[in-house]
């Protein structure tokens, strides 16, 4: 490493470590621990001490923020007194169906509201219509004709609440309140409830929004619909018409109601406060939570129940904050921007260094052994599984990481069957060695098998990256056009840096993002240690539920078992280390087999230590989060959110500068992958393509280093193009790794398997066997094959691949007489060499 290296990476170390130790500021948009604690009490104690609708507001605003606990008991108890009173019959029902345990206990619920919306002679239909509503449940096809009856009616509050009900289920590209409003609806309490609708719901195009506003400030100020007008204006102005007078004049008359004497108006503020997620107005909302200046002259029932309504409006709005607007501080951003220039820098630097396309592919061939292998480890451990993994865990429990106790095995059949007979030919291309073995037509299969192995494994890191992690953590929002900027900005930095510094490049920023990759999970684990007070409080003292039944056999057809994780890790890692082209140049990269099985040992040893830290960071933020149902999204739990658990803990649970440091170790490990995977591509589309097909005489070394550093840069288009179709694959996160980087990994190793061990061998019989493995790893993964599980999809088409081979081959070999085996193919090029 030279001088200016060595004072980068004392630099990175120094800036790093002061961020850790040092940054203790609280972010600005965080809930004390205090006011948290009791805007849980509050929410608590009105939901179980008041009176009817005080209640049912309490309870919608538990389930809003995830606490849901005691909700549907405290209903149920009161169904059983109060089921046939009007209208707060209507609101239990609504309580029950949105807490229900099951959906066929929900429909119960909402039958039930159905029959009072349809009943003519009920006198809470309007209760009913509106609960429909807010439930989205699609009256116009649910009780299409009473729907119909009653918009074809007087616009009165059934009218209006109708109206709402009848776009749910619809595609809501417009909101059809917006011109009953504009267009005139007489009554004021009609007027106010479809501007409530209004607020709710949205979808109002940017050219009506200055219609809207100008209805909500000519409307009267005695008007009791005016506060509702002025809040759905407030709700939904975009950010050009929050530059406006009209805007700063509705802002302004909506912040003084907090000195109103009525609990609608102080609850429409703490609502707008909430929305737009101001942490500005957050003294407002603690002083209605404390009820510092409580509605009324005097304490009685009335207005105590006013009072109880709007804390625990208060309450809900400060949770609803802390639970939606968390974001990177500037400090954060320092942090991140920092690493992307710095990756580039080291591009810069190792450039300089490269001086033909040995010293850019395999890095001159004498690489320190243990950075090769920290390179290895950061590649197989891309972002994919730093994000994978603990959402695995969260989901399913720890059965999957059982399979690290095949690692011992691994390394002997890696170390002892496979890497000397890499060592044995010196190439560049791994695929060479099947051409010696089998000819051109297996070196082409295993170059196909290769590249479309590494595109979709690239795609996916872009694409889960991004859609998962960067939008979560980053606060970017969640549209096409943003998407593909950050996917761009990504690949572009990662292309920069590989290009102008090739497998140096590629290797010594490895072994830093390894160290950020692990430091991250790390971190993780240590400060939610802290917060329970313990470094085992947070660990299950028992099987959870959601986890499902763990069994221990091997089994096809069931997702996950102890057997089925040893032998998927098994032949996961056997069979990417013996036909990947990453895996394979990392080894050529070294001296001899002794320092390449250093190599190798090093990246299963971190693996080891990475699995194991992220399995207890996925037991670690599943804690956390159950410990704080409030920042799950509403209706959501820790099995269905599992995949984003840990992106949205690096904004809620973690301090300033740390949570930027971790949001580096995601980039660090997808560009660690990222960067790997270009200058394997292009190694293997220079070396099995162009230079067998271009008809060109050979180039200089100059022209061949430029060749393959525009190659690179070809790789990186191509992959951010496939990133984008990856979208369509179904399943939760490490089923999409499965089914699309795995899909290749065991045809590409039957190749291998075939050209190195079994004599008999035949190009024909070994390019059967290729197609009908690959054949049988998509009609798994996409076609359920045999009902075998998406997660066996290595086992089974390695077994059908590897087995159709050999029966091929032998009845090429014996019974068609093909003599051209691996066997004596090897045996005439060894003694040609000679």
């Amino acid at each position: 490493m030279n001088s200016s290296l060595r004072k980068f990476a004392s630099f990175s170390f120094l800036f790093i470590t002061s961020i850790v130790f040092f940054s203790c500021g609280e972010k600005s948009n965080v809930l004390t621990e205090e006011n948290k604690t009791l805007s849980y009490e509050v929410l608590d104690k009105v939901m179980h001490e008041e009176e009817q609708w005080v209640k049912v507001h309490a309870a919608e605003y538990k389930l809003q923020v995830g606490l849901s606990e005691g909700v549907y008991e405290t209903f149920l108890e009161q169904l059983s007194l109060f089921e046939d009173q009007s209208p707060y019959r209507i609101g239990i029902w609504r309580v029950l169906a949105k807490s229900a345990p099951t959906e066929n206990e929900r429909q119960l619920y909402i039958d039930k509201i159905i029959g009072v919306f349809k009943d003519t002679e009920a006198t809470d239909r309007i209760h009913a219509a509106e609960t429909l509503a807010k439930l989205g449940v699609p009256v116009s096809s649910l009780a299409k004709a009473t729907t119909d009856e009653i918009l074809q009616g007087e616009k009165g509050s059934l009218w209006v609440y109708t109206l709402w009900a009848s776009m749910q289920g619809q595609e809501k590209t417009n909101n059809p309140m917006l011109d009953a409003l504009i267009l005139g609806i007489r009554e004021e309490i009609p007027r106010l409830q479809a501007a409530y609708a209004l607020q709710m719901e949205g979808n109002i195009p940017e050219d009506k929004w200055e219609s809207l506003a100008t209805k909500a400030l000519d409307e009267p100020g005695t008007s009791i619909a005016k506060v509702y007008l002025l809040t759905a204006a407030y709700y939904w102005a975009g950010p050009e018409h929050q530059k406006s007078d009209s805007y700063k004049i509705i802002e302004d008359l909506i912040l003084a109601l907090q000195q109103s004497d009525n609990k609608g108006d102080r609850m429409a503020l703490a609502l707008a406060i909430a929305h737009k997620g101001d942490w500005s107005h957050q003294s407002i909302l603690l002083g209605f939570l404390h009820n510092d200046n409580p509605l009324g002259t005097e304490i009685n029932a009335e207005t105590s129940a006013a009072n109880a309504d709007v804390m625990a409006t208060a309450a809900f709005s400060l949770l609803q904050m802390e639970q939606t607007t968390h974001q990177l501080s500037a400090i954060d951003w320092v942090i991140v921007l920092i690493y992307m220039v710095g990756m580039m820098v080291i591009g810069y630097v190792f450039s300089k260094k490269n001086k033909n396309e040995k010293d850019f592919l395999l890095g001159g061939g004498k690489m320190n052994p243990i950075a090769v292998g920290l390179s290895l480890f950061a590649t197989l451990l891309s972002s994919l599984s730093y994000l994978s993994y603990p959402g695995e865990m969260i989901k399913y429990g720890p059965v999957i990481f059982s399979g690290v106790l095949a690692f011992p095995l691994i390394y002997y059949i890696v170390g002892w069957f496979l890497i000397p007979r890499f060592m044995k030919l010196k190439v560049t291309s791994a695929y060479e060695i099947l051409e010696i073995n089998l000819g051109v037509s297996i070196r082409l299969l295993a170059t196909f098998f290769f590249l479309s192995l590494r595109f979709l494994w690239m795609g996916t890191i872009i694409f889960i990256t991004v859609n998962t992690a960067i939008i979560s953590i980053f606060g970017f929002e969640d549209t096409t056009s943003n998407i593909l900027w950050i996917s761009i900005i990504l690949i572009g930095v990662t292309i920069i840096y590989t290009t102008m510094g090739g497998l140096k490049a590629v290797v010594f920023t490895d072994v830093i993002q390894s160290c950020v990759l692990l430091g991250g999970a790390l971190l993780t684990i240590v400060l939610i240690s802290i917060y329970f007070g313990s470094a085992t409080s947070w660990i299950p003292t028992q099987w959870l539920d959601h986890w499902g039944e763990y069994k221990w056999g091997i089994d096809a057809r069931e997702r996950l078992s102890i057997g089925n994780a040893i032998l998927m890790t098994l032949i996961w890692y056997v069979a990417s280390s013996g036909s990947d082209q990453m895996s394979i140049q990392r080894f050529l990269a070294t001296e001899n087999i002794k320092t390449a099985r250093k190599t190798f040992a090093v990246s299963l040893i971190t693996s080891f230590v990475a699995q194991f830290l992220l399995g207890l960071v996925g037991l670690a933020v599943l804690a956390y989060f159950l410990d704080n149902p409030q920042f799950l999204a509403t209706n959501e739990s820790v099995s269905t959110q599992a995949d984003i658990l840990f992106p949205k803990f690096i904004l809620v649970g973690l301090p300033v500068g740390i949570s930027g440091l971790v949001a580096a170790g995601i980039l660090a490990a997808a560009m660690s992958s990222l960067s790997s995977g270009l200058s394997a591509t292009s190694s293997v589309i220079s070396e099995d393509l162009i230079k067998r097909f271009s008809r060109k005489s050979k180039p200089k070394k100059v022209d061949q280093l430029k060749r393959i550093r525009t190659l690179s840069l070809f790789v990186g288009i191509f992959t951010l193009a496939l990133s984008l179709l990856i979208s369509r694959v179904e399943g939760n996160l490490y089923d999409v790794v499965v089914k699309v980087v795995n899909l290749f990994v065991s045809p590409l190793f039957v190749l291998f398997f075939m050209a190195l061990f079994i004599p008999f061998a035949t190009a024909r019989g070994v390019f059967l066997g290729g197609l009908v493995s690959i054949g049988i790893a998509i009609a798994v993964a996409f076609f359920k094959f045999m009902d075998i599980e998406v997660l066996f999809i290595t086992p089974a088409s390695l077994f059908s691949g590897i087995a159709a081979g050999i029966i091929f081959s032998y009845i090429d070999h014996k019974f068609l007489g093909n003599q051209e085996t691996m066997q004596k193919r090897s045996k005439k090029i060894i003694d040609q060499r000679k």
